[in-house]
């Protein structure tokens, strides 16, 4: 029996909740930067759809960016378009995110429960799940990754009453695709394992009709890029796939412990949380209706196209933290009292909004770029548009540190990953102007070669070197990248 609160209903809950969510996900983006692998590495392909105006030409570094299909990307230069190139736009996109799968969480867990208390319950689990809370103030996929997915699944849960919802959760499918390739697959494994487990029997029509719109868009882009590209599309996207999702492991047998891995991390992490989803995660075996059996499917997809793939990070698990929050209500409200519940509510929420306004007012600063952004902004100040400007770190592939300074500057790089190759570069040099780290060139240039220090920030140093520069526009660097700047 629900006990009545004038003080406290689940509307007023949501409304608070809501408010709070949007202030603890919007306010920090404003400060901080943009970390270089993955971070800067959209931003850097959204800013060159933004000033060049071609929606299809996912660039980086001057060359097609084959690893990932664009629409965090698009996303990103809507912003920029109309508003010019910063690092809070380009945080923005997954902080909205962020605050839809709050708000959607609340309509689901009601929906799948039939109460609205539970539903404000595990808005609160999703709203101070911290691990969450950090990937939303990121300008990475995770988070709107984990919108497009949870969308998808509250219009499946729509469809059983109006099956025109299913071409809608067909949509949200394709999006999830559009924003991370394979693990946008969990969203179909979770419509088949559903229809499997729960019987389900949808008008065949409808399923057609979800089939494809979940899969033509994305079929349709990878098309065009073969289309385009022929068989550089599949070199650089098998290297890509090799390194991320099928490449061997060392040592050999860890390509079998991906499900262990995984269940540790979230062990370790999803605190103060854990015990109630592991207890909502029990209720729902043992209760085997279809609303449990949804988040037990949805779980289950999501975490198998995790543990078979070669990269262990716990944020790919995210899409299912909206599962594990509404597991996490429904242990809550049906193993303490209802009455404690709410009382324990009403103090938490008063400390969360406190915390709230300090985060906004002084938030957590992260700042990656330090270095390399001084070192963008000093290289470009000493080129002119079109040249090109050599990169070489210790003999360390740091596509971090390249991509920070492509997206902080305005010039495209010739990149050195191997040690053995700057001799020759130096000897033959493609560029007048380097992006080195201090302790090689007091090595091989301070001494050796005439040059002027233009910038200096941290281990990185940028020099002029006077030596004459054979270029051809018929060659590539770095990531197949022709000798030309973006300017």
């Amino acid at each position: 029996m629900q006990v009545f609160d004038p003080l406290a209903t689940p509307r007023r809950y949501f409304w608070i909740l809501a408010a709070l969510s949007a202030i603890l996900l919007l306010a920090p983006i404003r400060k901080g930067d943009l970390a270089g692998y993955d971070d800067a590495r959209y931003a850097l392909v959204a800013k060159h759809v933004a000033l060049s105006g071609h929606w299809l030409e996912i660039e980086s570094n001057g060359g097609a960016a084959f690893e990932h299909p664009p629409l965090f990307s698009w996303m990103q230069a809507a912003l920029f378009i109309p508003f010019g190139l910063s690092d809070a736009l380009a945080k923005l996109p997954s902080a909205l995110c962020g605050v839809g799968v709050i708000l959607l969480v609340a309509w689901l867990g009601r929906r799948l429960t039939d109460d609205a208390f539970t539903g404000v319950l595990a808005m609160f689990v999703m709203a101070t799940s911290v691990y969450f809370i950090k990937y939303a103030a990121r300008a990475m996929t995770d988070v709107p990754f984990t919108f497009f997915v949870l969308a998808a699944v509250c219009a499946w849960a729509l469809g059983e009453d109006d099956p025109r919802w299913l071409l809608l959760a067909g949509l949200f499918a394709a999006c999830a695709q559009l924003t991370r390739a394979l693990a946008g697959f969990s969203v179909p494994l979770f419509f088949l394992l559903d229809c499997l487990w729960n019987r389900r029997r949808f008008p065949p029509r409808y399923l057609i009709g979800t089939a494809a719109i979940c899969f033509l868009p994305p079929a349709a882009w990878y098309a065009q890029w073969i289309w385009r590209y022929g068989q550089t599309f599949f070199y650089w996207h098998a290297i890509y796939m090799n390194q991320e999702v099928t490449g061997s492991l060392t040592p050999a047998w860890r390509r079998y412990t991906g499900a262990f891995e995984y269940l540790w991390m979230i062990a370790k992490s999803y605190w103060p949380w854990l015990p109630a989803m592991v207890a909502g995660l029990v209720l729902a075996i043992r209760k085997r209706d279809s609303q449990s059996r949804l988040l037990i499917a949805w779980i289950a997809a999501v975490y198998v196209l995790c543990a078979i793939t070669k990269s262990r990070v716990l944020r790919y698990m995210l899409p299912a933290y909206p599962a594990f929050a509404i597991l996490s209500a429904i242990a809550l409200m049906q193993l303490a009292p209802e009455r404690y519940i709410r009382t324990t509510l009403r103090v938490l929420t008063p400390i969360l909004a406190v915390l709230v306004i300090f985060v906004a007012i002084r938030p957590p600063v992260n700042l990656h770029a330090v270095d390399t952004r001084r070192m963008a902004l000093a290289s470009t100040a000493a080129t002119n548009p079109g040249e090109l400007i050599t990169f070489y770190d210790d003999g360390a592939p740091r596509f971090d540190e390249m991509n920070e300074m492509l997206w902080y500057g305005d010039r495209y790089f010739v990149p050195i990953w191997e040690a053995s190759d700057l001799a020759k570069t130096l000897e033959k040099p493609r560029s007048h102007i380097f992006v080195m780290d201090v302790a090689s060139y007091r090595a091989q240039v301070e001494n050796r070669m005439p040059n002027e220090i233009v910038a200096r920030s941290g281990h990185l140093i940028c020099f002029r070197l006077f030596k004459p520069i054979p270029c051809s526009d018929s060659k590539t660097f770095g990531d197949h990248s022709p000798c030309r700047s973006p300017a």
